[in-house]
């Protein structure tokens, strides 16, 4: 049966899976393999809400090319401080999980990884909306004579309200809390089903899941 990458992130079990650090390094590295195969380039999306026909991703013209990604010019979890040895762009809320940096082209790509468990706005119980703030990040990357885009790294089963959507249910509302959000600044988004798609066949893919095939669903309306 094939199921969105939600599923995989819940192995072994819900309670006791691995960490989105260990994700943010298996998307770096797979990045960096895909860049040197004809698979260079993965689709982005834009997530626009229709609640007649219950979809809340549709294709961007933008996509994501990963030819001159390689292991010198890409950090996961790196200080952003430290990124252009600017302490004006450190914010204690905002912390890309992937950073590509290439000095050549001036050019930075900052993504921003999500499984499970986690908002892409911040921790709900503070109140906190990083969405914001990672967008202003990506602006003063900008000022300072960067080119720079900003992508959400997602499955399209993405949970909006984390494990509260198992624990305790939420409402209907809330569902696509996460989604409204990125489509109000009009997000860049790349999908974990398309990435493990593209290396499924590949050398890298046993090292990933035994059976990653099987969290490659994208839907018909994609």
């Amino acid at each position: 049966m094939i199921q969105n990458a939600t599923y995989l992130f819940e192995k072994p079990k819900r309670a006791f899976r691995h960490s989105q650090s260990r994700w943010s390094a298996i998307a770096q590295m797979g990045f960096i393999y895909l860049a040197h195969t004809q698979k260079h380039t993965i689709n982005a999306y834009h997530s626009v809400i229709s609640t007649e026909s219950k979809k809340w991703l549709t294709r961007s013209d933008k996509s994501l090319n990963l030819k001159a990604w390689n292991v010198q010019n890409t950090i996961v979890e790196g200080d952003i401080k430290y990124l252009l040895d600017d302490q004006d762009l450190w914010d204690p809320l905002v912390y890309p999980d992937i950073v590509y940096k290439n000095e050549i082209q001036k050019e930075i790509i900052l993504i921003i990884v999500r499984t499970i468990g986690k908002t892409v706005r911040g921790r709900i119980k503070k109140g906190y909306d990083n969405i914001d703030r990672a967008v202003i990040l990506t602006e003063k990357i900008r000022e300072k004579g960067w080119k720079c885009d900003l992508y959400y790294l997602l499955s399209y089963g993405h949970e909006d309200e984390g494990s509260l959507y198992q624990e305790k249910g939420i409402e209907e509302t809330l569902r696509h809390k996460d989604w409204k959000r990125l489509e109000g600044v009009n997000a860049h988004i790349i999908l974990w089903e398309e990435f493990f798609s593209l290396v499924q066949e590949s050398e890298i893919a046993p090292f990933i899941d035994a059976n990653l095939q099987q969290y490659t669903l994208i839907p018909e309306w994609l």
